[in-house]
Protein backbone atom coordinates (compact mmCIF):
# COMPACT_ATOMS: atom_id res chain seq x y z
CA UNK A 1 0.00 0.00 0.00
CA UNK A 2 1.63 3.49 -0.98
CA UNK A 3 2.18 6.64 0.56
CA UNK A 4 0.45 9.80 -1.15
CA UNK A 5 2.77 12.33 1.40
CA UNK A 6 4.93 11.22 3.62
CA UNK A 7 5.94 14.31 4.96
CA UNK A 8 7.21 15.45 2.03
CA UNK A 9 6.63 18.64 0.24
CA UNK A 10 5.63 16.67 -3.22
CA UNK A 11 5.60 13.05 -4.22
CA UNK A 12 4.55 11.05 -6.67
CA UNK A 13 1.54 7.88 -7.09
CA UNK A 14 -0.32 5.94 -9.52
CA UNK A 15 -3.20 3.76 -10.47
CA UNK A 16 -5.69 3.01 -12.71
CA UNK A 17 -8.55 0.31 -11.29
CA UNK A 18 -10.40 -2.53 -12.23
CA UNK A 19 -13.60 -2.32 -10.30
CA UNK A 20 -13.97 -6.16 -10.57
CA UNK A 21 -11.23 -6.68 -8.48
CA UNK A 22 -9.15 -4.73 -6.00
CA UNK A 23 -7.50 -1.24 -7.63
CA UNK A 24 -3.57 -1.55 -9.33
CA UNK A 25 -0.98 0.69 -9.19
CA UNK A 26 -0.61 2.60 -12.00
CA UNK A 27 2.73 4.23 -13.26
CA UNK A 28 2.75 7.78 -11.73
CA UNK A 29 -0.23 9.56 -9.61
CA UNK A 30 -0.10 12.48 -8.44
CA UNK A 31 0.22 12.43 -4.78
CA UNK A 32 -0.70 15.14 -2.04
CA UNK A 33 1.60 17.68 -0.06
CA UNK A 34 1.69 16.01 3.74
CA UNK A 35 2.49 19.88 4.73
CA UNK A 36 -0.81 21.30 3.09
CA UNK A 37 -2.87 18.61 4.10
CA UNK A 38 -1.71 19.15 7.47
CA UNK A 39 -2.00 22.49 7.73
CA UNK A 40 -5.61 22.51 6.25
CA UNK A 41 -6.56 20.04 8.63
CA UNK A 42 -5.11 21.66 11.62
CA UNK A 43 -6.69 25.22 10.64
CA UNK A 44 -9.71 22.94 10.47
CA UNK A 45 -9.57 21.05 13.56
CA UNK A 46 -8.56 24.49 15.37
CA UNK A 47 -11.90 25.96 13.67
CA UNK A 48 -14.50 23.33 14.56
CA UNK A 49 -12.71 24.05 18.37
CA UNK A 50 -13.53 27.25 18.36
CA UNK A 51 -17.21 27.04 17.06
CA UNK A 52 -17.97 24.37 19.33
CA UNK A 53 -17.06 26.32 22.10
CA UNK A 54 -18.98 28.87 20.86
CA UNK A 55 -22.19 26.69 19.83
CA UNK A 56 -22.29 25.39 23.22
CA UNK A 57 -21.85 28.78 25.16
CA UNK A 58 -24.46 30.10 23.06
CA UNK A 59 -26.76 26.97 23.29
CA UNK A 60 -26.49 26.52 27.25
CA UNK A 61 -26.83 30.63 28.19
CA UNK A 62 -29.80 30.63 25.86
CA UNK A 63 -31.41 27.49 26.67
CA UNK A 64 -30.26 26.83 30.58
CA UNK A 65 -29.96 23.74 32.10
CA UNK A 66 -33.35 22.55 31.27
CA UNK A 67 -33.23 23.45 27.91
CA UNK A 68 -29.95 22.42 27.24
CA UNK A 69 -30.83 19.06 28.30
CA UNK A 70 -34.02 18.58 26.63
CA UNK A 71 -31.44 19.82 23.58
CA UNK A 72 -29.19 16.80 24.02
CA UNK A 73 -32.09 14.50 24.34
CA UNK A 74 -33.27 15.47 20.84
CA UNK A 75 -29.90 14.80 19.54
CA UNK A 76 -28.24 12.31 21.40
CA UNK A 77 -29.02 8.54 19.35
CA UNK A 78 -28.51 10.16 16.09
CA UNK A 79 -25.00 11.65 16.65
CA UNK A 80 -24.08 8.16 18.38
CA UNK A 81 -25.42 6.27 15.80
CA UNK A 82 -23.42 8.24 13.20
CA UNK A 83 -20.22 7.26 15.36
CA UNK A 84 -21.41 3.38 15.54
CA UNK A 85 -23.49 2.74 12.63
CA UNK A 86 -21.30 4.04 9.77
CA UNK A 87 -19.17 0.99 9.29
CA UNK A 88 -16.02 2.57 8.53
CA UNK A 89 -17.56 3.47 4.79
CA UNK A 90 -15.47 6.64 5.00
CA UNK A 91 -12.13 5.37 5.53
CA UNK A 92 -13.08 2.20 2.99
CA UNK A 93 -13.98 4.80 -0.09
CA UNK A 94 -10.85 6.48 1.29
CA UNK A 95 -8.76 3.45 0.78
CA UNK A 96 -10.56 2.61 -2.53
CA UNK A 97 -9.66 5.85 -4.03
CA UNK A 98 -5.92 6.20 -2.73
CA UNK A 99 -5.21 3.75 -4.89
CA UNK A 100 -6.53 4.98 -8.42
CA UNK A 101 -5.68 7.76 -10.45
CA UNK A 102 -9.24 8.94 -11.46
CA UNK A 103 -11.92 7.76 -9.62
CA UNK A 104 -14.73 5.93 -11.78
CA UNK A 105 -18.40 7.20 -11.32
CA UNK A 106 -19.65 3.92 -10.84
CA UNK A 107 -17.66 3.90 -7.33
CA UNK A 108 -19.00 7.09 -6.52
CA UNK A 109 -22.26 6.58 -7.03
CA UNK A 110 -22.63 2.85 -5.29
CA UNK A 111 -20.85 4.41 -2.33
CA UNK A 112 -23.40 7.20 -2.49
CA UNK A 113 -25.97 5.05 -2.41
CA UNK A 114 -24.68 2.38 -0.10
CA UNK A 115 -24.29 5.23 2.47
CA UNK A 116 -27.97 6.40 2.11
CA UNK A 117 -29.26 2.98 2.14
CA UNK A 118 -27.49 2.47 5.29
CA UNK A 119 -28.58 5.61 6.88
CA UNK A 120 -32.04 5.29 5.92
CA UNK A 121 -32.46 2.30 7.14
CA UNK A 122 -30.70 2.80 10.70
CA UNK A 123 -32.99 6.12 10.70
CA UNK A 124 -36.14 3.58 9.75
CA UNK A 125 -35.32 1.40 13.02
CA UNK A 126 -34.30 4.28 15.11
CA UNK A 127 -37.96 5.81 14.63
CA UNK A 128 -39.66 2.93 15.73
CA UNK A 129 -37.05 2.27 18.95
CA UNK A 130 -37.71 5.96 19.89
CA UNK A 131 -41.01 5.72 21.70
CA UNK A 132 -39.48 2.87 23.82
CA UNK A 133 -36.29 5.09 24.43
CA UNK A 134 -37.43 8.00 25.94
CA UNK A 135 -39.03 7.66 29.15
CA UNK A 136 -42.99 9.06 29.90
CA UNK A 137 -41.12 12.54 30.94
CA UNK A 138 -39.52 12.86 28.04
CA UNK A 139 -42.37 11.83 25.39
CA UNK A 140 -42.91 15.29 24.61
CA UNK A 141 -39.87 15.57 22.91
CA UNK A 142 -40.54 12.40 20.55
CA UNK A 143 -41.55 14.68 17.45
CA UNK A 144 -38.51 16.94 17.52
CA UNK A 145 -36.46 13.48 17.58
CA UNK A 146 -38.39 11.71 15.16
CA UNK A 147 -37.76 14.84 12.77
CA UNK A 148 -33.75 15.14 13.87
CA UNK A 149 -33.21 11.36 12.90
CA UNK A 150 -32.78 12.90 8.67
CA UNK A 151 -29.43 13.79 10.96
CA UNK A 152 -28.42 10.43 10.14
CA UNK A 153 -28.67 9.56 6.08
CA UNK A 154 -27.82 12.92 5.66
CA UNK A 155 -24.34 12.34 7.78
CA UNK A 156 -23.91 9.10 6.79
CA UNK A 157 -23.79 10.03 2.68
CA UNK A 158 -21.59 13.21 3.56
CA UNK A 159 -18.75 10.97 5.66
CA UNK A 160 -18.82 8.57 3.06
CA UNK A 161 -18.09 11.53 0.08
CA UNK A 162 -15.67 12.88 1.97
CA UNK A 163 -13.95 9.54 2.52
CA UNK A 164 -13.21 10.01 -1.92
CA UNK A 165 -11.67 13.89 -0.87
CA UNK A 166 -9.50 11.99 2.29
CA UNK A 167 -8.32 9.48 -0.44
CA UNK A 168 -7.38 11.77 -3.13
CA UNK A 169 -5.35 14.18 -0.75
CA UNK A 170 -7.92 16.56 -1.25
CA UNK A 171 -7.71 18.06 2.36
CA UNK A 172 -8.69 21.86 1.37
CA UNK A 173 -12.19 20.38 -0.06
CA UNK A 174 -12.03 17.92 3.29
CA UNK A 175 -11.34 20.36 6.05
CA UNK A 176 -14.20 22.96 3.87
CA UNK A 177 -16.87 20.31 4.84
CA UNK A 178 -15.60 18.95 7.96
CA UNK A 179 -15.73 22.74 9.41
CA UNK A 180 -18.93 23.59 7.71
CA UNK A 181 -21.85 21.99 9.76
CA UNK A 182 -20.56 23.48 12.76
CA UNK A 183 -19.94 26.97 11.42
CA UNK A 184 -24.13 27.06 9.89
CA UNK A 185 -25.16 25.71 13.50
CA UNK A 186 -23.69 28.59 15.13
CA UNK A 187 -25.00 30.86 12.26
CA UNK A 188 -28.56 29.08 13.37
CA UNK A 189 -28.02 29.88 16.76
CA UNK A 190 -27.34 33.17 16.46
CA UNK A 191 -30.50 33.94 13.98
CA UNK A 192 -32.67 32.26 16.36
CA UNK A 193 -30.93 34.07 19.27
CA UNK A 194 -31.64 37.99 17.40
CA UNK A 195 -35.12 36.53 16.26
CA UNK A 196 -36.28 35.58 20.43
CA UNK A 197 -37.27 32.31 19.20
CA UNK A 198 -34.48 30.33 20.93
CA UNK A 199 -35.58 26.84 22.49
CA UNK A 200 -34.30 23.20 22.23
CA UNK A 201 -36.45 22.50 19.10
CA UNK A 202 -35.43 25.83 17.28
CA UNK A 203 -31.74 24.82 17.69
CA UNK A 204 -31.93 21.08 17.09
CA UNK A 205 -33.51 22.15 13.76
CA UNK A 206 -30.56 24.92 13.13
CA UNK A 207 -28.09 21.55 13.55
CA UNK A 208 -30.37 19.56 11.35
CA UNK A 209 -30.45 22.28 8.94
CA UNK A 210 -26.84 23.20 9.11
CA UNK A 211 -26.09 19.40 8.02
CA UNK A 212 -28.77 19.08 5.04
CA UNK A 213 -27.25 22.22 3.91
CA UNK A 214 -23.95 20.43 4.09
CA UNK A 215 -25.28 17.51 2.03
CA UNK A 216 -26.41 19.22 -0.38
CA UNK A 217 -23.44 20.76 -1.33
CA UNK A 218 -21.16 18.23 -0.96
CA UNK A 219 -23.71 15.82 -2.99
CA UNK A 220 -23.82 18.33 -5.33
CA UNK A 221 -19.74 18.31 -5.99
CA UNK A 222 -19.99 14.74 -7.32
CA UNK A 223 -24.00 14.61 -8.73
CA UNK A 224 -22.65 13.95 -12.02
CA UNK A 225 -20.87 11.07 -11.12
CA UNK A 226 -23.60 9.83 -9.03
CA UNK A 227 -26.62 10.41 -11.35
CA UNK A 228 -24.14 9.29 -14.61
CA UNK A 229 -23.82 5.78 -13.72
CA UNK A 230 -25.51 2.67 -11.64
CA UNK A 231 -24.53 1.35 -8.55
CA UNK A 232 -22.40 -1.92 -8.88
CA UNK A 233 -23.03 -4.54 -6.62
CA UNK A 234 -19.44 -5.58 -6.50
CA UNK A 235 -18.23 -2.63 -5.41
CA UNK A 236 -20.72 -2.34 -3.10
CA UNK A 237 -20.06 -5.31 -1.79
CA UNK A 238 -15.75 -4.49 -1.41
CA UNK A 239 -16.55 -1.29 0.31
CA UNK A 240 -18.98 -3.13 2.88
CA UNK A 241 -16.44 -5.87 3.47
CA UNK A 242 -13.80 -3.95 4.03
CA UNK A 243 -15.62 -1.50 6.02
CA UNK A 244 -16.59 -4.20 8.18
CA UNK A 245 -13.07 -5.46 8.94
CA UNK A 246 -11.78 -1.78 9.86
CA UNK A 247 -14.99 -1.91 12.00
CA UNK A 248 -13.95 -4.51 14.41
CA UNK A 249 -10.70 -2.51 15.55
CA UNK A 250 -12.73 1.14 15.50
CA UNK A 251 -15.76 -0.84 17.79
CA UNK A 252 -12.92 -2.13 20.46
CA UNK A 253 -11.76 1.37 20.71
CA UNK A 254 -15.02 2.65 21.20
CA UNK A 255 -15.48 0.40 24.04
CA UNK A 256 -12.24 1.04 25.32
CA UNK A 257 -12.76 5.35 25.39
CA UNK A 258 -16.47 4.87 26.38
CA UNK A 259 -15.63 2.15 29.71
CA UNK A 260 -14.40 4.42 32.21
CA UNK A 261 -17.56 6.45 32.50
CA UNK A 262 -20.19 3.12 32.31
CA UNK A 263 -18.08 2.00 35.40
CA UNK A 264 -18.07 5.33 36.94
CA UNK A 265 -21.38 5.97 37.20
CA UNK A 266 -21.77 2.40 38.73
CA UNK A 267 -19.05 2.87 41.15
CA UNK A 268 -19.01 6.53 42.06
CA UNK A 269 -21.30 9.23 43.77
CA UNK A 270 -22.52 11.62 42.16
CA UNK A 271 -20.19 14.58 42.65
CA UNK A 272 -17.30 12.03 42.10
CA UNK A 273 -18.77 11.61 38.54
CA UNK A 274 -18.73 15.46 38.23
CA UNK A 275 -15.26 16.15 39.22
CA UNK A 276 -13.91 13.08 36.80
CA UNK A 277 -15.98 14.85 33.94
CA UNK A 278 -14.60 17.91 34.23
CA UNK A 279 -11.34 16.07 33.91
CA UNK A 280 -12.46 13.94 31.33
CA UNK A 281 -13.32 17.46 28.97
CA UNK A 282 -9.99 19.34 30.19
CA UNK A 283 -8.16 15.60 28.84
CA UNK A 284 -9.67 15.44 25.57
CA UNK A 285 -9.41 18.51 24.48
CA UNK A 286 -5.89 17.79 23.08
CA UNK A 287 -7.27 15.13 20.93
CA UNK A 288 -7.84 18.12 18.11
CA UNK A 289 -4.35 18.14 17.73
CA UNK A 290 -3.69 14.23 16.57
CA UNK A 291 -7.11 14.21 14.53
CA UNK A 292 -5.51 15.56 11.75
CA UNK A 293 -2.55 13.02 11.66
CA UNK A 294 -5.37 9.98 11.95
CA UNK A 295 -6.59 11.69 8.76
CA UNK A 296 -3.60 12.43 6.68
CA UNK A 297 -1.34 9.38 7.92
CA UNK A 298 -4.38 6.63 6.76
CA UNK A 299 -4.89 8.31 3.18
CA UNK A 300 -0.88 8.58 2.74
CA UNK A 301 -0.56 4.94 3.72
CA UNK A 302 -3.39 3.38 1.91
CA UNK A 303 -1.79 4.72 -0.97
CA UNK A 304 0.98 2.71 -0.49
CA UNK A 305 1.27 -0.57 -2.55
CA UNK A 306 4.56 -1.78 -1.89
CA UNK A 307 4.04 -3.27 1.91
CA UNK A 308 7.73 -1.93 3.05
CA UNK A 309 6.65 1.35 1.94
CA UNK A 310 3.46 1.65 3.47
CA UNK A 311 5.36 0.63 7.13
CA UNK A 312 7.98 3.35 6.39
CA UNK A 313 5.27 6.00 5.96
CA UNK A 314 3.72 5.05 8.70
CA UNK A 315 6.79 5.19 11.23
CA UNK A 316 6.97 9.13 9.53
CA UNK A 317 3.64 9.88 10.56
CA UNK A 318 3.47 8.62 13.70
CA UNK A 319 6.97 10.15 14.72
CA UNK A 320 5.41 13.30 14.60
CA UNK A 321 2.48 12.88 15.69
CA UNK A 322 4.17 10.96 18.93
CA UNK A 323 6.13 14.79 18.93
CA UNK A 324 2.55 16.52 18.92
CA UNK A 325 0.99 14.32 21.31
CA UNK A 326 3.68 14.70 24.05
CA UNK A 327 3.94 18.17 23.36
CA UNK A 328 0.37 19.00 23.52
CA UNK A 329 0.19 16.38 26.56
CA UNK A 330 2.74 18.82 28.59
CA UNK A 331 1.19 21.68 27.91
CA UNK A 332 -2.14 20.69 29.42
CA UNK A 333 -1.15 18.74 32.21
CA UNK A 334 1.11 22.43 33.02
CA UNK A 335 -2.41 24.79 31.92
CA UNK A 336 -4.44 22.25 34.30
CA UNK A 337 -4.26 23.87 37.89
CA UNK A 338 -5.00 27.20 35.90
CA UNK A 339 -8.22 26.16 34.10
CA UNK A 340 -9.69 24.60 36.91
CA UNK A 341 -9.82 27.29 39.08
CA UNK A 342 -10.53 29.83 36.31
CA UNK A 343 -12.97 28.08 34.29
CA UNK A 344 -14.82 25.59 36.92
CA UNK A 345 -13.65 27.37 40.33
CA UNK A 346 -12.26 25.58 43.37
CA UNK A 347 -14.71 23.35 44.12
CA UNK A 348 -13.25 21.60 41.25
CA UNK A 349 -9.68 21.04 42.77
CA UNK A 350 -10.34 17.81 43.72
CA UNK A 351 -9.91 17.18 39.59
CA UNK A 352 -6.75 18.39 38.77
CA UNK A 353 -5.02 14.53 40.00
CA UNK A 354 -7.38 12.71 37.54
CA UNK A 355 -6.98 15.07 34.54
CA UNK A 356 -3.44 15.00 34.53
CA UNK A 357 -3.74 11.13 34.81
CA UNK A 358 -6.43 11.37 32.08
CA UNK A 359 -4.05 13.85 29.94
CA UNK A 360 -1.43 11.08 30.01
CA UNK A 361 -3.79 8.72 28.71
CA UNK A 362 -5.33 11.08 26.08
CA UNK A 363 -1.26 11.24 24.70
CA UNK A 364 -1.55 7.65 24.78
CA UNK A 365 -4.61 7.39 22.78
CA UNK A 366 -3.76 10.28 20.37
CA UNK A 367 -0.08 7.89 19.20
CA UNK A 368 -2.34 4.37 19.35
CA UNK A 369 -5.22 5.81 16.90
CA UNK A 370 -2.07 6.85 14.37
CA UNK A 371 -0.49 3.68 14.57
CA UNK A 372 -3.74 1.82 14.33
CA UNK A 373 -5.60 3.68 11.58
CA UNK A 374 -1.93 3.27 9.67
CA UNK A 375 -1.91 -0.29 10.51
CA UNK A 376 -6.01 -0.83 8.99
CA UNK A 377 -4.44 0.98 6.00
CA UNK A 378 -1.44 -1.31 5.27
CA UNK A 379 -3.91 -3.98 5.55
CA UNK A 380 -3.31 -4.92 9.79
CA UNK A 381 -6.72 -4.39 11.28
CA UNK A 382 -6.17 -7.49 14.07
CA UNK A 383 -3.56 -5.86 15.87
CA UNK A 384 -5.84 -2.95 16.96
CA UNK A 385 -8.38 -5.49 18.18
CA UNK A 386 -6.07 -7.07 20.11
CA UNK A 387 -4.60 -4.09 21.46
CA UNK A 388 -7.79 -2.57 22.10
CA UNK A 389 -9.39 -5.72 23.71
CA UNK A 390 -6.40 -5.75 26.24
CA UNK A 391 -6.46 -2.53 27.18
CA UNK A 392 -10.07 -2.91 28.14
CA UNK A 393 -9.42 -6.56 29.64
CA UNK A 394 -6.71 -4.40 32.24
CA UNK A 395 -9.49 -1.47 32.66
CA UNK A 396 -11.91 -3.44 33.80
CA UNK A 397 -9.86 -5.55 35.72
CA UNK A 398 -7.64 -2.67 37.34
CA UNK A 399 -10.22 0.01 37.28
CA UNK A 400 -13.05 -1.37 39.73
CA UNK A 401 -10.93 -2.12 42.66
CA UNK A 402 -9.01 0.97 42.01
CA UNK A 403 -12.17 3.14 42.01
CA UNK A 404 -13.31 1.61 45.08
CA UNK A 405 -10.41 1.90 46.90
CA UNK A 406 -9.01 5.68 45.30
CA UNK A 407 -11.67 7.39 43.74
CA UNK A 408 -11.93 8.84 40.79
CA UNK A 409 -7.86 9.29 40.63
CA UNK A 410 -7.64 5.01 40.81
CA UNK A 411 -9.94 5.14 37.23
CA UNK A 412 -8.00 7.44 35.55
CA UNK A 413 -4.74 5.88 36.64
CA UNK A 414 -6.42 2.55 34.90
CA UNK A 415 -7.37 4.63 32.04
CA UNK A 416 -3.75 5.48 31.73
CA UNK A 417 -2.36 1.91 31.92
CA UNK A 418 -5.31 0.32 29.23
CA UNK A 419 -3.95 3.05 26.94
CA UNK A 420 -0.80 2.44 27.57
CA UNK A 421 -1.02 -0.96 27.28
CA UNK A 422 -2.58 -0.53 24.14
CA UNK A 423 0.06 1.15 22.08
CA UNK A 424 2.83 -0.80 23.65
CA UNK A 425 1.30 -3.97 22.22
CA UNK A 426 0.91 -1.93 18.12
CA UNK A 427 4.55 -1.10 18.85
CA UNK A 428 5.41 -4.48 19.67
CA UNK A 429 3.64 -6.08 16.83
CA UNK A 430 5.36 -3.02 14.71
CA UNK A 431 8.75 -3.84 15.46
CA UNK A 432 8.67 -8.19 16.11
CA UNK A 433 6.13 -8.56 13.39
CA UNK A 434 6.71 -6.11 10.48
CA UNK A 435 10.28 -5.97 11.54
CA UNK A 436 10.42 -2.08 11.91
CA UNK A 437 13.50 -0.74 13.64
CA UNK A 438 12.57 0.60 17.21
CA UNK A 439 14.50 3.49 16.20
CA UNK A 440 11.53 4.36 13.24
CA UNK A 441 9.15 4.85 16.07
CA UNK A 442 11.29 7.25 17.92
CA UNK A 443 10.21 11.13 17.37
CA UNK A 444 12.95 12.69 19.55
CA UNK A 445 15.53 12.77 16.59
CA UNK A 446 16.77 15.65 15.04
CA UNK A 447 14.94 14.70 11.56
CA UNK A 448 11.80 14.34 13.07
CA UNK A 449 12.16 17.69 15.12
CA UNK A 450 13.23 18.91 11.40
CA UNK A 451 10.26 17.99 9.42
CA UNK A 452 7.92 18.82 12.59
CA UNK A 453 9.14 22.50 11.99
CA UNK A 454 8.59 22.47 8.82
CA UNK A 455 4.85 21.35 9.11
CA UNK A 456 4.43 24.25 11.98
CA UNK A 457 5.90 26.76 9.48
CA UNK A 458 3.42 25.67 6.73
CA UNK A 459 0.67 25.57 9.30
CA UNK A 460 1.07 29.63 10.15
CA UNK A 461 1.30 30.72 6.86
CA UNK A 462 -1.92 29.40 6.48
CA UNK A 463 -3.09 31.15 9.26
CA UNK A 464 -1.00 34.31 7.49
CA UNK A 465 1.12 34.12 10.92
CA UNK A 466 4.48 35.21 8.93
Amino acid sequence: MENSGALMEENTAAAVPGLNGEPEQAAARERFSARRAYAHTFTASAAIRCLGVISGVLAARLLGPTGRGELAVIIFLPVLLVQLGELEMPRSLAYETSRVDEIPRALIATSFWVALFLGSLQALVLILVLRFYLPPDKLHLLGASRWFILYLPATFVTATLMGSDQGKGRFGRFSFFTVLPTALYVVAILVAWAAGVASPRIIAIGLLTATLITFVVRTGIDWDGISGAMPEWNIAWRLLRRGAVYYLPAVAGFALARADMFMLVRLAPTDAVGLYVVAQAIAVGQSGAINPFIQVSFSAVAGETDPRRAIETLARHFRVAQLVAVAVGLLAIAATPWVIRLMFGARFSGAILSAWLLTGASAFWGMEQVMEFGLRAAGHTRPGIVSNLAGLVLLAGAGIPACLHHGIAGLAASVLGAQALNLAILIGYCVWRLKMPLRWLNAFQGETITQFAGLAASFLRRLQFR
